[in-house]
């Protein structure tokens, strides 16, 4: 139950096996910093930095992330993880491969060259994300919201979307992988 801040830096300690419920790190910059083996419950992370973090044996429930530099991350290592959300939020280079992410949300983000391949995406949100180069391959993307995101592009023979919504401007992008050409 504790907000850590720039000014309060020094009162965060990660030791292994530290545990954090319902906290929130706001504007911290974890360049630095060893995860091995925490666990985060209910916590939040707003303006940080985890770009490049190895979250390798690290468990994560219910863990939003607001506006945070999120490139390059791993997050296959993960120990534990579901409930996440992120929004506005740069994933990039980052691999969630063959994941089990029901509900996940990934809104207003910049997702671009990431790894959800062979991931289940179920009921998950994307909306108002930039997906490009993002690899989408034989995912489940059921009941999914792509709405107003951009970029994407998946073989819909090896990828399963029923009850995917998506927005008019990229259906075509999805069809020209089936070689049909739509004029106007």
């Amino acid at each position: 139950d504790k907000i850590f801040t720039k000014d309060n830096l020094s009162n965060l300690t990660l030791k292994p096996d530290a545990q954090f419920e319902d906290c929130e790190f706001s504007g911290l910059n974890f360049l630095n910093f060893n995860f091995k083996l925490t666990v985060f419950i209910n916590c939040k992370f707003t303006n940080c930095n985890l770009a490049n973090q190895d979250f390798t044996n690290v468990s994560m429930r219910d863990v939003h992330f607001e506006s945070c530099n999120l490139i390059g991350i791993n997050w296959c290592g993960l120990k534990r993880f579901e409930g996440a959300k992120f929004y506005n939020s740069k994933l990039n280079f980052s691999n969630f491969q063959g994941l089990k992410l029901k509900k996940i949300a990934v809104q207003n983000c910049q997702v671009i060259d990431v790894d959800f391949s062979d991931s289940d995406l179920t009921e998950s949100q994307f909306s108002n994300s930039v997906l490009g180069g993002t690899n989408f391959n034989s995912a489940i993307l059921i009941n999914s919201d792509f709405r107003w995101a951009k970029d994407y592009l998946f073989d819909l023979r090896n990828t399963k979307v029923k009850g995917m919504k998506v927005s008019q401007s990229e259906v075509i992008n999805l069809l020209s992988v089936l070689g049909i050409t739509v004029e106007y």
